[in-house]
């Protein structure tokens, strides 16, 4: 009878989660046809995965094991596939898609093994549930979020304060990817190739190829749901797989992913001491309290990667596979294992730059303690192993520095002790971790009676993640981007530990059992306030101040400026540059042109890429071109900087004023062909004949005059 039970219920959660995520598929994307698209890409994409997943896996494998391994397995195979055909200098959708099906079809001819690689738990009922509910946990939390992104609102398209720092970079690149180009331009910079590790966008890229009237935001949506089901379901039968119980892995996850600091607690205390409203959370970056409170390292929790950094999810995701791999697999120095290996940690660094760096200094650091405490058994079988993945990940970053994913900027990395953590080393952990960094070093005896491989990789993950975390730091991103990766990456350990501190205490008597179920769930309660006011937040498009970081908490494109967009889609030639006044747009709508009406410009604000700091003297030239009276030293500006069109909107007017009417006063210099409302778009006439990229007659043609009607809004 339990077992049935069990067994309903995990039906139950299934067919919840199921419904959940059609109902948020037709939030982020309401149109059958499209959706329908949209998983028949994703599907062919993929398609690799599943021949992969037996051969990883073996013939026996669950169904759960299966489909959760095959998505991972084959988003990466997608991408790289995508990858290799850019290289060459085929970009076409179609030719991508038949190249993923044509080596699924190769794949299952050559990799044929009935035991597989490495022998995994099968699962059962109760892993069933343990998933259905951790699915249902992933679309909850990402779901109503993402329905909110680009409402429409009467003040325009409404975007959220960090959709817009990182959704923005997305549809940049995606938009940039949608061009076809080999390699794909930096749109901020266009005399050089995509400074970004874009291969995780490539299927929302093929979206955007094949749909190109449609906005690029709801496939990069659709995608990230997707990578928030398998990084949560390939978590858990990692932890399963390593030894947890399906109880204690469900509620290690559970823990870690609605409980990950105690931010919101000190905000609340905070509020009482001072007598202030609790409302006030509303202007608070609530999982980044520590950071704005005292400057310390910022910590973001897992929900955090679902909605903004998907691509760090789907690369800690194969990194989930590494590790059984490395502490699971039958024959652990084989040619074979060496080759999935490399594949794997390969894709990594493909797929999020700075975690494939530590995650294969992980991966060194871990065979080598490995080799040592065998005392060298194996040595020649180890080192054609280990050799064979070393190849391959050269080969997968030789691939993203010819795709010019891997730039050479001078003085990117900072190197010495984190100075952000020695301010306040005690806040830091007291508050950034949840309950989970207590309560997870009981589960290191366990650890240790379960696996001595286990221990090693563990141990060896700490060492490069903390290594890191204090001595390396990126210029121009200090205090984030490093930092919020290897906390992820501590938060995977903790959760494996938890979920064996969980099973200690259910292998002792009631009094532990009680104790450490007190304490977790006194924990925990004390640090759900965090997820649950920033899952607020992050859907409160209504809340328009000004936050104390300079930034307004939601960004507005408006009416005037969609329309915009949508005559530069119809009539503006893809490849050709359109400058807005980049410097004060700073971090609204920074991004504006290669996001929504997805061209190039001639100098913009490259937020994402390493050392930012370059941009600011192209900004610096263009703002002084908007504002100065001379109208010949603008002309000459623009034309030096290869710019075809000037886009003049609510921004520009506001900040240089009549300065900007010198661009309507001469018309063989900026010849005006749009207007609409706040918006004038001005063609910049070259002095040598005349002529850009689109004929003088063609674009007037398509004037729009004051009174056009705007684009229905999606």
């Amino acid at each position: 009878m339990p077992r049935l039970m069990t067994r309903t219920a995990g039906r139950a959660l299934a067919v919840l989660a199921g419904g959940a995520i059609v109902l948020s598929a037709f939030a982020i994307l309401p149109s059958p046809v499209d959706l329908l698209l949209f998983v028949v890409i994703a599907t062919t994409y993929t398609a690799p995965g599943w021949v992969m997943a037996r051969w990883v896996a073996g013939s026996g494998i669950d169904r759960l094991t299966l489909t959760i391994l095959a998505l991972s397995l084959g988003y990466f195979a997608g991408a790289t596939t995508t990858c290799v055909l850019r290289l060459v200098g085929i970009s076409s959708p179609f030719v991508v898609l038949a190249a993923c099906a044509g080596l699924t079809v190769v794949l299952a001819l050559t990799l044929r093994r009935s035991q597989g690689l490495v022998p995994l738990v099968r699962l059962g009922a109760g892993d069933g549930a343990a998933l259905g509910l951790l699915s249902l946990l992933a679309v909850v939390i990402v779901g109503p979020v993402f329905a909110r992104v680009g409402e429409v609102t009467p003040a325009g398209l409404a975007y959220r304060a960090y959709f817009n720092a990182d959704l923005f970079v997305h549809m940049s690149v995606v938009g940039e990817l949608a061009k076809g180009a080999t390699p794909p331009l930096n749109p901020y910079y266009p005399v050089e190739p995509l400074p970004y590790y874009w291969t995780y966008f490539t299927l929302a890229g093929l979206f955007a190829q094949l749909r190109p009237a449609l906005p690029v935001d709801p496939p990069i949506m659709l995608a990230d749901m997707g990578t928030a089901l398998i990084f949560l379901g390939a978590g858990y039968v990692t932890v399963r797989n390593l030894g947890a119980s399906p109880l204690a892995s469900t509620t290690a996850w559970l823990t870690v992913m609605l409980a990950s600091s105690f931010e919101a607690a000190y905000f609340l205390w905070h509020q009482i001491e001072r007598g202030r409203p609790f409302a006030e959370f509303r202007v608070w970056n609530i999982d980044a309290v520590t950071r704005w409170r005292w400057n310390l390292p910022g910590v973001d929790g897992f929900h955090r990667g679902m909605w903004w950094t998907p691509q760090h999810l789907m690369a800690l995701t194969l990194a989930f596979v590494v590790l059984l791999v490395m502490v699971r697999a039958r024959r652990k120095n084989s040619v074979s294992i060496g080759l999935l290996e490399g594949l794997l940690l390969g894709g990594i660094v493909a797929l999020s730059s700075f975690n494939g760096v530590m995650l294969v200094a992980w991966y060194a650091l871990a065979y080598v303690l490995l080799l040592l405490i065998d005392r060298g058994r194996e040595l020649g079988a180890w080192l054609v192993a280990r050799s064979v993945a070393a190849v391959i990940v050269v080969g997968f970053l030789g691939l993203t520095v010819l795709l010019g994913m891997v730039q050479m900027i001078p003085n990117a990395f900072l190197f010495g002790w984190n100075a952000y953590f020695l301010r306040g080393p005690w806040a830091f952990f007291l508050l950034s971790f949840g309950p989970a960094l207590f309560l997870a070093p009981f589960g290191t005896a366990n650890v240790v009676r379960t696996s001595g491989r286990l221990v090693i990789a563990l141990l060896a993950l700490v060492t490069v993640s903390l290594v890191a975390f204090l001595f390396v730091d990126l210029r121009g991103h200090e205090n984030t981007q490093v930092t919020f990766r290897t906390a992820q990456i501590l938060f995977i350990c903790l959760v494996i530990l938890l979920a064996f501190a969980i099973d200690t205490w259910r292998s002792w008597n009631r009094w532990v059992l009680g104790t450490g179920t007190a304490l977790l769930c006194l924990g925990s309660a004390a640090a759900v306030p965090t997820v649950a006011l920033d899952w607020y937040n992050a859907r409160d498009i209504s809340n328009v101040a000004m936050s104390p970081g300079n930034f307004p908490w939601t960004v507005h494109i408006s009416p005037d400026d969609q329309a915009a967009v949508q005559w530069i889609q119809d009539h503006v030639p893809v490849d050709a540059k359109i400058q807005t006044d980049a410097k004060p747009r700073d971090r609204y709508t920074w991004a504006f042109i290669p996001a929504f009406a997805r061209r190039r410009m001639g100098a913009g604000n490259g937020i994402f890429t390493l050392n930012p700091t370059r941009y600011k003297q192209g900004m610096d030239d263009v703002h002084d071109a908007f504002s100065t009276d001379t109208i010949e030293a603008a002309h000459a500006h623009f034309t030096g900087l290869d710019v075809d069109y000037l886009y003049v909107g609510d921004v520009e007017r506001s900040v240089n004023g009549a300065h900007v009417e010198k661009f309507g006063q001469d018309p063989t210099r900026f010849e005006r062909v749009y207007r609409r409302g706040s918006v004038e778009i001005f063609r910049v006439v070259r002095p040598s004949s005349g002529s850009s990229a689109r004929p003088r007659e063609s674009v007037r043609a398509n004037m729009a005059p004051a009174s056009a009607k705007a684009p229905a809004p999606r």
